[in-house]
């Protein structure tokens, strides 16, 4: 399969700007959204949030240039992975995805592909890890944020990402754990010429999607010797070929 962009070095000049580096924030879930603000604002961002890739579209389109991109490896509209050539293309010097149900699953391993970002976040720690990762990507210095203001976000993050979870439809919450999946194995697919190589080299991880889909909907589960459908193969499949499609394209341009 085509290999994504590569990140790339930035070059920021916030450091002697005197300016507040602005961020874009695109997470499907508000209530994520209004608790990252809140945290981002106090270590000294300006933040915009939006729920849809239509949205990351509109604002990237606007000026004045966002420092950087926050982006859910799930986001409605699109997945993050095919939004960094666009953020790129409209100046973002940083690029950080978010994985949503990585602490429910049993594939823990640090991405050794990141599809063109600089740098991810799992959700959970969006309130500890993020401020500073924005800053050191940015060039600028330590910033700290009372341990009682991180409490209460680390609160919101935890029950926000479980809810999320309960309230997809079936197909979305499929997505929802490939989009994590892939962002996890992107070093095991590089070499895949097809997605029948892309699911042979993680069907192991594969299986505990399956089975994360089904602790979280189990009314839904796929049992033995049924001919439901198998929709984590289904939005692996979607996925996959999705990211293919705009690898190729991106290399045309």
């Amino acid at each position: 399969m085509s290999r994504a962009a590569q990140p790339h070095t930035p070059q920021s000049g916030l450091a002697g700007a005197g300016r507040r580096p602005r961020v874009l924030f695109a997470h499907g879930r508000s209530v994520i959204g209004l608790a990252v603000s809140r945290v981002l604002a106090a270590h000294g961002f300006d933040v915009e949030q939006v729920g849809h890739a239509d949205e990351v579209h509109a604002a990237l389109a606007r000026k004045p240039e966002f420092d950087a991109l926050v982006v859910d490896v799930a986001l409605p509209g699109a997945p993050g992975f095919e939004l960094t050539i666009p953020a790129r293309e409209a100046g973002v010097e940083v690029v950080i995805l978010v994985a949503s149900v990585f602490r429910r699953t049993s594939y823990k391993r640090r991405p050794l592909r990141l599809y063109g970002a600089d740098d991810y976040v799992e959700i959970h720690h969006l309130g500890d890890h993020l401020p500073q990762r924005l800053r050191d990507h940015l060039g600028l210095g330590v910033s700290e944020l009372p341990a009682e203001t991180l409490r209460q976000v680390f609160e919101v993050l935890h029950q926000a990402g479980d809810q999320r979870l309960a309230e997809e439809s079936p197909e979305s919450l499929a997505g929802l754990i490939v989009a994590d999946l892939l962002l996890y194995n992107g070093d095991r697919m590089a070499e895949a010429e097809s997605v029948e190589q892309a699911l042979a080299a993680v069907a192991a991880d594969l299986d505990h999607a399956r089975a994360l889909f089904a602790q979280v909907r189990p009314e839904l589960a796929r049992r033995e010797g049924e001919q439901a459908p198998d929709l984590i193969d289904a939005a692996f499949r979607k996925l996959v070929a999705s990211l293919d499609s705009r690898s190729r394209e991106g290399e045309t341009r």
